[in-house]
């Protein structure tokens, strides 16, 4: 049942939400020819679609059945069938966030135009990614129809993974073709900021939430533990949150870090203030953090995700020979991530009890208020306005911590509810799909090498 205080919450969720779009659609800029009010409606019919997937997903998981209606009884996938899901969505979250490095590292080089770039590599391996979770949405809706029983709302209930699987992909449905709808109307894209990009990283991230979900529900329920109490099992774990902080922190931070390369901002006529910079880091690493520390019940599963996302960045710049990219960013969330990692042990090891939100979100703002010194020596900063900064990491620790844990609370229940049917004589057998994720690597990696650049 949701209380008042979660109604407040979710409805400030929203009320962020909004405020956000509008803000970013701004930031992102708009061609110098194109008529405002055309851009403000296009931008305007975007935020009703999304707002639309928001009351479908309120209206199938969430609202009140109808007193006729008898409450569904919950029918979980199959042991294999959500570890063969998880790995086929985890796959794709690779290839996407690889498919994303190496298309900003071919656009900086060659400068090729929308319509030429189409079918080039980066873009097909971001396309496969995509398809993979489209076509896991459309096995899913497969399943609902000739698996379950009931209306579209008992059928969504009884299996919600099924159900967020099939809303997910008719998300991307729309998302995917709104890219290049949007360069048709406006040209080419000022910034990665452009809205149709934005929805692309949010499907994402659902995409790989769905991925983190349904790989968490195929392992027991752990007791919590530290960073040595991570084991094999974990690592699928690890490599979607890395995958989701890799190309949330790409997309959301690359005006600064082409700043580093010597494209700054500020030569396009772009507004990026300090205190922005950290709010995007802030968020992701608050976000991606709280899931790690308390879906995998592991002080130290934040910096261990952290950690793994810095080496995987590390290691495509020195795959793409790619000076101009930067990997500061994931240098600076380190210690954000390690601030969670330190609460989630104080509250698991010696106060015996479950992280908060509000101890979360002390410890990120301490965090980043220490990281300021960091992040203005890494980003070769000016002077900036302490008051704004601080302003921003507070607000941005509060909001994300609390959404973060709500998030988590509710994938920790569909854990326990799909976990405990199902979890008997059933192993979980890691060396098999990390054998089968080395087969797909090895072919990702001659993909690239084999690729003719486009000159």
């Amino acid at each position: 049942m949701t209380t008042g205080k979660d109604r407040f919450g979710w409805t400030l969720t929203g009320i962020a939400g909004f405020i956000s779009f509008v803000a970013f659609t701004a930031w992102g800029g708009s061609p110098t020819e194109t008529n405002l009010g055309l851009f403000w409606l296009q931008a305007g019919l975007f935020l009703l679609v999304i707002c639309a997937f928001v009351l479908a997903f309120w209206h199938l998981l969430i609202r009140p059945l109808a007193p006729n209606l008898r409450q569904p009884q919950t029918s979980p996938l199959t042991f294999r069938a959500r570890e063969v899901l998880a790995l086929i969505l985890a796959s794709g979250g690779i290839a996407t966030f690889i498919g994303g490095v190496w298309d900003e590292l071919w656009h900086r080089r060659y400068g090729i135009p929308f319509g030429e770039d189409l079918f080039w590599r980066p873009h097909l391996l971001m396309y496969f990614g995509f398809a993979t979770a489209i076509a896991c949405g459309f096995w899913a809706l497969i399943y609902l129809n000739r698996q379950l029983r009931g209306n579209f709302q008992q059928r969504f209930r009884s299996n919600t993974a099924v159900g967020l699987l099939i809303l997910n992909a008719a998300f991307l449905l729309y998302a995917l073709p709104a890219d290049p709808l949007w360069h048709w109307i406006f040209g080419e894209d000022i910034t990665a900021w452009s809205i149709p990009h934005l929805i692309l990283l949010l499907s994402f991230v659902l995409t790989q939430l769905l991925a983190l979900q349904l790989n968490v529900s195929t392992q027991p329920q752990q007791q919590w533990r530290g960073i040595f109490g991570l084991r094999l099992r974990d690592s699928l774990s690890l490599v979607i949150l890395a995958a989701i902080q890799l190309l949330w922190l790409q997309i959301m931070l690359i005006d600064w870090d082409a700043s580093l390369a010597g494209f700054p901002p500020e030569a396009l006529g772009l507004y990026r203030p300090e205190w922005l910079l950290a709010a995007n880091l802030l968020a992701c690493v608050t976000f991606t953090g709280v899931l790690a520390t308390r879906l995998l019940r592991c002080a130290g599963a934040a910096t261990a995700a952290g950690l793994l996302a810095l080496v995987i960045r590390v290691g495509l710049i020195q795959l793409f020979d790619a000076d101009m990219l930067q990997f500061v960013a994931w240098l600076a969330a380190l210690l954000p991530l390690f601030a969670i990692d330190l609460w989630a042990y104080t509250c698991s090891a010696i106060q015996k009890r479950e992280p908060d939100w509000r101890g979360t979100a002390a410890a990120v703002i301490v965090a980043m208020t220490m990281n300021a010194l960091v992040i203005r020596s890494l980003y070769s900063l000016g002077d900036a306005d302490n008051v704004a900064y601080a302003a921003s990491i507070i607000i941005t620790g509060l909001g994300m911590s609390w959404f973060a844990n709500r998030v988590t609370d509710t994938l920790l229940l569909q854990h326990k509810a799909t976990a405990e049917p199902t979890s008997e004589g059933q192993p979980s057998k890691p060396a098999v799909s990390f054998g089968i994720l080395g087969v797909f690597l090895v072919f990702i990696f001659f993909f690239i090498v084999t690729a003719t650049p486009p000159v």
